[in-house]
């Protein structure tokens, strides 16, 4: 798990596992589970972007940056025109780059704050408090309404673009108020000392703590924070509809624990 946070995002096997979990179950965006005339206007954009996609997505393309970076280009760009040349005339490099970095920063907060959620650090009070789940609830609540509120408005250039930028800044949110920062440095550190232990001949490990030591930490840190739990899972639902094939993997993560 911790090596899976701190490697790179490898696209080219993003995009292989994310065709073997087509079949997986993900919960539909929460427009679905709203009025009719909301859950219409979702289709109808979701429905644009498979269709544009299949246009516009050159096969070179999708080796490089995946199916889910060129459909949130797709939202918050310009749409490429049929046979353009990739990165000349339509498409903007700097853009895509753009998107799949933040797919990057969406996949680390998710891994890393499940990591840190199993080994019960979000209840021992470090980097964490009540407060920074408050803060996410609104954040959340507040995105969902903007995104709700581009859908009704139509399937236009701007109510795309705002879309992907309530997803950007909801990460954010997500990745201060998490700790992300902090988690993934700590995790970091972690390993380096595990790969070189300090140990002794009275059991003392890197920690300073004996080995039975060790064990009560561990079975008071398997209790999870149902809270972030939670929370991360509704972002997962947030995503999907625009990121599927990643959210699809990252779903999967939180079903077989």
């Amino acid at each position: 798990m911790i090596s899976n946070i701190l490697t790179p995002m490898n696209h080219r096997e993003i995009e292989y596992n994310a065709k073997r979990l087509s079949g997986c179950d993900i919960p539909g965006s929460f427009v679905y589970a709203s009025s009719n005339n909301i859950r219409d206007c979702a289709s109808e954009l979701l429905a644009w972007l498979d269709d544009t996609g299949k246009r516009v997505f050159d096969d070179d393309l999708v080796m490089d940056y995946g199916t889910d970076c060129l459909r949130l280009y797709l939202l918050f760009e310009n749409t490429p025109k049929e046979n353009d040349a990739p990165y000349y005339d339509s498409w903007q490099e700097g853009a895509l780059e753009g998107i799949y970095k933040f797919l990057g920063r969406y996949r680390r907060m998710i891994l890393a704050s499940d990591e840190w959620n199993r080994r019960g650090n979000y209840n021992n009070g470090q980097f964490f408090s009540h407060e920074n789940i408050e803060r996410i609830r609104h954040a959340l609540e507040s995105s969902i309404e903007k995104i709700r509120k581009c859908i009704e408005r139509g399937n236009t250039m701007p109510n795309r673009h705002n879309i992907a930028s309530a997803l950007m800044e909801l990460l954010n949110v997500y990745q201060k108020e998490l700790k992300i920062g902090e988690i993934v440095t700590s995790l970091h550190a972690h390993e380096i000392e595990t790969a070189v232990p300090h140990g002794n001949a009275n059991g003392e490990t890197f920690t300073g703590r004996t080995d039975s030591q060790n064990n009560v930490q561990n079975d008071i840190n398997d209790i999870q924070n149902s809270c972030i739990t939670s929370l991360c899972m509704d972002f997962i639902i947030l995503m999907a509809p625009y990121a599927p094939d990643m959210s699809k993997l990252l779903w999967e993560n939180f079903k077989n624990t």
